[in-house]
């Protein structure tokens, strides 16, 4: 071999020997731990506020409306031509008042002929008794002689109702809110004639869950927010014993004084029930987080600056804030970055006003 080329040769392998030997030594230095002032990426800043639990008293709220204490459909008991309407729709009626009157026809006649004939059955009675006194009259003439009394009597009393039922009249204290008939209308028996409402006092109707059932007894305090944000007091009158075979709901009557038939019924209604107190937090829903299975509660941060989500339910609400049950007594809320933080992650804590 040409010895250019052998020299040439062993320089270039000197040379690659020379600079693997310092990647080796590098990659030496390189194993032994760095301290540096940063461990791993920077935190994610969020802002927190101390919260404290108070007592609060638990809210069953449920949709409803208002509904009157009765409400009766007035029916024909005889059937006849309407004489005269005394009653107009909406206006107030009180028990027993005369809201209509049928014709008469031949009713009145019918009662005297049936007083006349009970006049005569008891003379005839009457008789029959002191024959058999003097043993002049057999017992079943004398028993045969009474069945005739009684059935007259039943007769005159059958006229009479007759009679009194061609005047229609109010069942109780209320409103007549519909009138089916006028003047000249001819009815039949059990054919509608009016509907009067008693909205004094008032119901308010709502559909508990049969979870919540067991928070609102019967005699519970209860309110009642009505359409146009008026609010009214009552207690629960009512609660069904069965739920509904579709909605499993019960049927929950929360009942309140209505002089004047101020409230109408029908109307949409939010029913409130307080339960018992328990303690719990007061949160902005803007600081509400639902969990990644879909649970709804809120995240904080614990002592050691990490991340931590709870469940809570909502023991009331009100237009500014949630209260909720489940969590500690005290908490750091995180008010600000909670969408970015994932539950165990360690964050940067910045303590906020309080305030919302």
């Amino acid at each position: 071999m040409n010895r250019s080329i052998f020299t040439a040769t062993l320089i270039f392998v000197g040379l690659v020997l020379y600079m693997l030997s310092g990647l080796v030594f590098r990659a030496g230095e390189d194993a032994e731990p760095r301290i540096t002032d940063a461990q791993g990426p920077p935190l994610l800043a969020v802002r927190v506020r101390e919260s404290a639990a108070e007592p609060v008293a638990r809210e069953v709220v449920m949709t409803g409306h208002t509904a009157p204490n009765r409400a009766v459909r007035v029916r024909a008991e005889v059937a006849g031509r309407v004489d005269a309407v005394l009653a107009e729709r909406g206006s107030p009626v009180a028990r027993g008042e005369v809201i209509l009157r049928l014709v008469e026809d031949d009713r009145g006649q019918r009662v005297e002929e049936a007083r006349a004939l009970l006049e005569q059955r008891r003379q005839e009675y009457e008789a029959a008794r002191r024959l058999r006194e003097r043993d002049l009259q057999s017992p079943v003439a004398l028993a045969t002689a009474l069945a005739e009394l009684r059935a007259a009597e039943r007769m005159l009393r059958q006229a009479e109702l007759d009679l009194e039922r061609t005047e229609v009249r109010a069942p109780f204290d209320g409103v007549l809110n519909e009138r089916m008939v006028e003047e000249g209308d001819f009815v039949s028996v059990g054919d509608p004639l009016a509907h009067v409402l008693d909205l004094d006092p008032l119901l308010v109707v709502g559909e508990v869950l049969e979870t919540q059932a067991p928070l609102v007894p019967e005699g519970s305090a209860a309110r009642a927010r009505l359409a146009g944000g008026k609010v009214v007091a009552g207690f629960i009158r009512y609660r069904s014993a069965e739920a509904a075979a579709d909605t499993r709901t019960m049927r929950v009557e929360m009942v309140f004084p209505n002089p004047g038939a101020a409230v109408a019924a029908g109307l949409s209604a939010e029913l409130v029930v307080e339960a018992e107190r328990v303690a719990a937090h007061a949160v902005s829903p803007a600081y509400v987080s639902i969990g990644d299975d879909g649970r709804f509660g809120v995240k904080f941060v614990d002592g050691e600056d990490r991340v931590r989500f709870v469940e809570a339910d909502i023991v009331r609400s009100t237009p500014d804030a949630l209260y909720l049950g489940g969590l500690p007594e005290t908490i750091r809320l995180i008010t600000a970055g909670q969408g970015f933080a994932k539950e165990g992650d360690r964050v940067d804590a910045h303590p906020e006003q309080r305030g919302w």
